[in-house]
C-alpha cells in the first residue's frame, strides 16, 4: 500500500511506526521510519534486498529474542538494541514497542510497532553514567581524604578515605553533619571555618591533627577547604581535602639537621658556596668561606656580582663552555676549574661545582647553587707529576730497550718500546695478557723465572730468551726489579728487556772460530779432540766399533807453487765439501791444518770384520770423489789424496795415539805410491 494511503496520524508520527504480516514483513510504514533508515521513499526502500527488521540489528540473535517476547507476551516494550541505518549502514540504537493484533479465534491478523531512534538519547546517558563512574572513581583514587559539605554543613558526598577515617561509609556520611561524628564542640571550629572560606570566597590552609570517634590519630594532616560554586557562580558548598604531611614534616626536621651537617661538613672540606640568580646581570653570590679564599672582606658575600669577572682570561672560555653545556641539558652538572683573582694580585686556582636548582614554567635556568675549593695545592702537585712525566717519557723515548710493567702473576699492564718490530705482537694486543699467552713457551718460562725472582729478592738481571721475529730471531737480555707500592696496591714489576742480538752472532762467531777451520769451516782439531773423546765414549758404553782416517793430499805443494796460495786455497775448501758428502751425519770431517784432514767415523757393527769393511768403504767412497777433476777459476786440475785408517773399541787406545796410527797408516799409502788407503798395524812403520 503506497504512504499517500495511510492514516493522517500514522504518517505524521515523529517516530518510526510500521505493520507487518505475522511471519515479520513490512507492509506499511511512515515517513519517519524511512528517514530513520536512510531511505527517501518507500519505493527505495522496498527496493532494497535487505528488511527492515531481520537485516537491522547488528547483534546475532537480537531479532529472535524480540520474536520470542511478541509471541510470548503479545507485546513488547522498550525494546532497546543497536541497529543499522539500512541505506548507510550506520550504526544506531532504536527503542521498539510492538503488539499482536488478533482475530476473534485469537490468531495473529499483523503486527503493529514503533521504532524510536535514541542514539543521542544514549549517548547522553551513557556519558552521565561515565561522568559519575570518573567522579567516584577520581575521589576514591585521591589518596588525601575528600569531603563535600553544603552551605548548611550537611556531607553532600565523601571518598572511602574520608569515610574509614570517621569509622562509616560513604552512603552512612552523605546528609549527615560533622557533630554528629566529632561532637558539638569540634563541629563548632569546622563550622567557623567553613563560614571563612564561604564569606572571603577563598581556600583556607589549616595544619594540624584530625579528630576521629574511632581512633587516636596523632599524624599532622593539611586541611585544605575550597568554595564551591554552582553555574552562576553562586556558592554553593564547601569541598574540604586533609593531605597527610606527617612524612613532609619529618623531612623537614631532617633538611633542618643535614643542612646544619652539610654547613659543619663544607667547614672541614674547607668548601665555600655560591648561588647564581641567572636572571640578572649580577647576581652570583659568594659566601663568606668563598671571599676569604680570594682574600675578600667577608661583607662582600652579600655584593652581587658578575659571573665570570674574577676568572683568568685564559681559563674564561673552556669555564663558559662548560657552564652553557650544563644549562643546556648536555651534562648534569656544571664542572669547571680554573684561576680566580686573589686582592693582592695573585691567582687562585679554584675547583668550581655546581648544578642548576630552579627552571621556569617552560624549562629555562633560573638558579644555581654550587661549591668552590682552593685546588692551588694539588694543581702545583699536578704540575710537578706532569713535569716528571714529561721527564719520564722523555727517558723512555731515548731508551733503545723494550720497557714492560707487570703485576705479580705475570700480565702485562705496560708496554713501551721504541721500535715495533721488536715486539712479537702490538702493544695493545699484549695488555692484561700473560706472559704465557704471549710468548712461546721457552722464552716465557725465562721471563716468568726472571719475575719471581724479582718478587722474591727485589730484582734479577742477566736472564735471556730469543724470539723469532719477522725479521729473524732475535735475543734480548732481562732486568727486572720490584717497583715500590702503597700499602694496597697491586704488585707491580718493571722489565727492561736489550736487544743482544749483535752481541749472540758476535759471541757465536768468536766460539765457531775458537773451534773451527776459519778457512774450510770444518772442526779444527780442539774440536775434532771433544768430538773423538766423545766417540770413545760412545764406543766404550755400545760396545760398538768406529774408525779414524787421516788424509793427506798428495803434490798438494807442487799446486800452490805452480798457481798460487789462492788457488791452493780453493783446493782446500772444495775437498772440504767433497768428504762432507761422502760421511754420515754423525761422522766428522776436521781439518788439522794445511792440506791434511781427519775423518771420524762413529757407530759401527760391532764385529771387527764389519766395521772394517764398512771404513774400507767409506775410504774408497773419499778416493772416487777425491779423485774427480776440479774446476777452479775456469782450469781443471786434478789431485788425489792418501788415506791411513785405524779402528777403535772403547778407550782401549787413547785418542792422541789413534791420530799418531792413522797418519802412520797414512804414510804407508804414500810409500805404496799415494792416491791409496792403508789401514794401520802394530807392524806398520
Amino acid at each position: 500500500m503506497a504512504i499517500h494511503d495511510l492514516s493522517t496520524l500514522f504518517d505524521l508520527l515523529p517516530i518510526g511506526a510500521y505493520r507487518s504480516n505475522p511471519d515479520g514483513k513490512i507492509v506499511r510504514m511512515n515517513a519517519a521510519l524511512l528517514r530513520l533508515n536512510g531511505y527517501t521513499t518507500e519505493a527505495e526502500c522496498f527496493a532494497d534486498v535487505r528488511t527492515i527488521g531481520a537485516d537491522s540489528y547488528v547483534q546475532a540473535g537480537r531479532r529472535q529474542q524480540f520474536r520470542e517476547i511478541l509471541e510470548a507476551n503479545g507485546h513488547v516494550s522498550d525494546f532497546v538494541s543497536e541497529t543499522y541505518r539500512l541505506k548507510t549502514g550506520e550504526r544506531i540504537w532504536v527503542r521498539e514497542h510492538a503488539h499482536l493484533v488478533r482475530d476473534a479465534q485469537g490468531r495473529t491478523l499483523y503486527v503493529e510497532g514503533t521504532i524510536e531512534d535514541i542514539t543521542v538519547e544514549r549517548r547522553a546517558t551513557l556519558s552521565l553514567q561515565q561522568s559519575e563512574t570518573l567522579l567516584r572513581n577520581v575521589l576514591e583514587t585521591i589518596p588525601d581524604r575528600v569531603w563535600l559539605k553544603d552551605i548548611h554543613g550537611v556531607h553532600l558526598t565523601c571518598n572511602t578515605a574520608f569515610a574509614e577515617h570517621l569509622g562509616a561509609t560513604t552512603e552512612q556520611i552523605i546528609g549527615t553533619a560533622d557533630a554528629q561524628w566529632v561532637g558539638e564542640e569540634l563541629a563548632r571550629e569546622f563550622v567557623k571555618a567553613d563560614r571563612i572560606v564561604i564569606q572571603t570566597g577563598q581556600s583556607l590552609s589549616l595544619e594540624g591533627p584530625m579528630p576521629s570517634p574511632v581512633q587516636n590519630d596523632p599524624t599532622i594532616y593539611e586541611v585544605i577547604k575550597t568554595p564551591m560554586r554552582g553555574e552562576q557562580g553562586q556558592i554553593i558548598g564547601v569541598l574540604g581535602m586533609a593531605r597527610d604531611i606527617q612524612a613532609r614534616k619529618n623531612a623537614e626536621a631532617l633538611l633542618r639537621d643535614t643542612t646544619e651537617q652539610l654547613e659543619l661538613a663544607m667547614m672541614g672540606a674547607d668548601l665555600g658556596r655560591w648561588d647564581h640568580d641567572l636572571r640578572v646581570e649580577k647576581g652570583y653570590y659568594l659566601d663568606a668561606r668563598s671571599c676569604a679564599m680570594l682574600g675578600r672582606d667577608p661583607a662582600e658575600s652579600n655584593h652581587g656580582r658578575a659571573w665570570g669577572h674574577l676568572i683568568h682570561p685564559d681559563d674564561l672560555p673552556g669555564t663558559l663552555e662548560a657552564m652553557r653545556a650544563h644549562l643546556s641539558g648536555a651534562l648534569p652538572a656544571y664542572e669547571a676549574e680554573y684561576r680566580a683573582r686573589h686582592t693582592d694580585g695573585h691567582w687562585v686556582w679554584m675547583g668550581n661545582r655546581g648544578k642548576v636548582v630552579q627552571v621556569s614554567e617552560a624549562g629555562k635556568p633560573l638558579r644555581m647553587v654550587g661549591t668552590l675549593m682552593d685546588i692551588s695545592k694539588r694543581k702545583l702537585v699536578e704540575n710537578e707529576l706532569l713535569a716528571t712525566q714529561a721527564e719520564l717519557q722523555a727517558t723512555l723515548k731515548a731508551l733503545p730497550d723494550l720497557v714492560f710493567e707487570f703485576s705479580s702473576d705475570g700480565r702485562y699492564r705496560v708496554v713501551h718500546s721504541h721500535d715495533t718490530q721488536e715486539l712479537i705482537q702490538p702493544a695493545s694486543l699484549q695488555i692484561n695478557k700473560l706472559v704465557s699467552e704471549v710468548l712461546p713457551h721457552e722464552a716465557a718460562e725465562i721471563f716468568m723465572a726472571a719475575l719471581r725472582e724479582a718478587l722474591d729478592t727485589g730484582r734479577s738481571v742477566g736472564k735471556h730468551y730469543s724470539l723469532q721475529l719477522a725479521h729473524g730471531q732475535q735475543w734480548f737480555e732481562l732486568s727486572v726489579v720490584r717497583k715500590p707500592t702503597l700499602p694496597g696496591e697491586e704488585e707491580r714489576l718493571i722489565a727492561i728487556a736489550r736487544n743482544i742480538t749483535e752481541r749472540k752472532l758476535a759471541e757465536q762467531a768468536i766460539a765457531h772460530l775458537a773451534f773451527h777451520d776459519a778457512l774450510t769451516g770444518l772442526p779444527n782439531r780442539r774440536l775434532l779432540g771433544d768430538r773423538l773423546e766423545t766417540a770413545l765414549a760412545a764406543s766404550q758404553r755400545n760396545s760398538t766399533h768406529g774408525a779414524l782416517l787421516f788424509l793427506d793430499l798428495d803434490k798438494f805443494k807442487d799446486l800452490n807453487d805452480n798457481h798460487g796460495h789462492d788457488v791452493g786455497d780453493l783446493m782446500l775448501q772444495e775437498v772440504a765439501q767433497r768428504l762432507l758428502q761422502c760421511i754420515r751425519a754423525v761422522d766428522t770431517v776436521a781439518r788439522l791444518g794445511g792440506d791434511e784432514f781427519v775423518v771420524l767415523i762413529q757407530n759401527q757393527s760391532a764385529d771387527v770384520d764389519d766395521a772394517r769393511l764398512h771404513t774400507t768403504t767409506v775410504g774408497h767412497k773419499i778416493l772416487s770423489s777425491l779423485n774427480d777433476p776440479y774446476l777452479l777459476r775456469g782450469i781443471a786440475h786434478t789431485i788425489t789424496p792418501s788415506i791411513g785408517a785405524t779402528l777403535f773399541l772403547g778407550h782401549g787406545v787413547a785418542g792422541a795415539d789413534l791420530l799418531k796410527q792413522a797418519d802412520l797408516a797414512m804414510y804407508e799409502a804414500k810409500a805404496l805410491g799415494r792416491n791409496t788407503m792403508c789401514f794401520y798395524s802394530k807392524t806398520s812403520p
